[in-house]
């Protein structure tokens, strides 16, 4: 770890650029694959809670793709969850995510295109619900926990000389190609494994 990685670490910074990942124990890092029907890349995340009170949390985060590095974040919850509001909370993540990836596909989309293009600024929402009892949901209701999604709502703000056909189909394509996107609007496979005192159960 570099000097300057270390003091940026000691700072308290949310995002901290760090020279490689910590190696995982449960999977074996693999390079990204490229192949006819595309390239098949992963992001690692190895992520904890920090010790003692409050929900703040440091992960380690970085794609198998060459030309990308590996960054510490620091992530956190409100205070009326028993956060201290010192970092984005983990859905504040994941909205943001998809917000850049879509960034990403319509700059790349435009400039394969030749598009010409102003500016780009994406709006979005997304909507959830929260039921833990005590905590989201009101006195007497189940004590069923759930979380659920309620959808994403974007709005592309765009300034172009382009014919609204081809902003339209600059957006669709680019909403396809963004995998952020694609994630909480198509199911995907999951897996959750346990693994207690170093052995899985």
């Amino acid at each position: 770890m570099s000097a300057e990685t270390a003091a940026a670490q000691r700072d308290g910074s949310i995002v901290t650029k760090i020279d490689s990942l910590p190696a995982p124990t449960a999977f074996k890092l693999e390079p990204a694959k490229k192949s006819k029907e595309g390239l098949d890349l992963e992001i690692t995340v190895l992520a904890e809670l920090l010790p003692g009170p409050g929900l703040v949390k440091r992960g380690y985060v970085k794609p198998n793709i060459p030309g990308f590095g590996a960054f510490e974040l620091r992530c956190d919850e409100g205070t009326s969850i028993g956060g201290t509001d010192t970092a984005p909370a983990p859905l504040s993540y994941l909205a943001a995510g998809i917000a850049f990836c879509f960034l990403t596909h319509l700059k790349g989309y435009a400039e394969i295109e030749r598009l010409r293009i102003s500016s780009i600024r994406i709006e979005q929402r997304m909507k959830f619900q929260s039921r833990i009892p005590g905590m989201t949901t009101a006195k007497g209701a189940s004590r069923h926990m759930e979380g659920l999604s309620k959808g994403v709502e974007t709005f592309v703000h765009i300034e172009s000389d382009e014919t609204p056909e081809a902003i339209a189909q600059m957006v669709e394509t680019a909403e396809k190609a963004c995998m952020a996107a694609q994630t909480v609007v198509n199911a995907v496979p999951a897996a959750t494994h346990v693994i207690r005192n170093g052995k899985e159960i």
